[in-house]
């Protein structure tokens, strides 16, 4: 979603990539971060279509436009940041406590990675970022 004070990151219910990740064998994490990615479009916001997405699990926003009021992404530039991969080990099942920890681990890496990063962004020096 477009906003131009704050950045939403959907992750608070969003734990099953940690889990098959330390179910796996030799398989890591690595925190990442676009910006630039929620400006690109806009979309028309409304209460009535946000919990109608929500209740279906899909998006249903039909009205979206960038560049010259078109379905087509906006000039502007994106900026991918990265860390480093997370050292995930491996635990043939783990734990809600052990999914939770790890879930932790990458939401405080991706968290530090705005930070750290929304200065090189003009758009992002203002914004803050909500984990929800």
């Amino acid at each position: 979603l477009t906003c131009n004070e704050k950045e939403r990151l959907y992750l608070n219910k969003r734990k099953g990539f940690i889990k098959i990740a330390l179910r796996e064998e030799g398989v890591d994490v690595i925190p990442v971060y676009l910006f630039g990615n929620t400006s690109i479009l806009s979309v028309v916001q409304t209460k009535f279509l946000e919990t109608l997405s929500r209740r279906m699990q899909t998006s249903v926003t039909p009205y979206f436009w960038g560049k010259w009021c078109l379905p087509i992404p906006r000039d502007d530039k994106l900026l991918y940041v990265r860390g480093k991969p997370l050292g995930m080990p491996h635990i043939p099942e783990p734990t809600n406590d052990d999914v939770d920890k790890w879930h932790a681990i990458y939401v405080k890496e991706v968290t530090r990675l705005f930070h750290e990063n929304k200065e090189k962004v003009p758009a992002y020096k203002h914004k803050t970022l909500h984990i929800v």
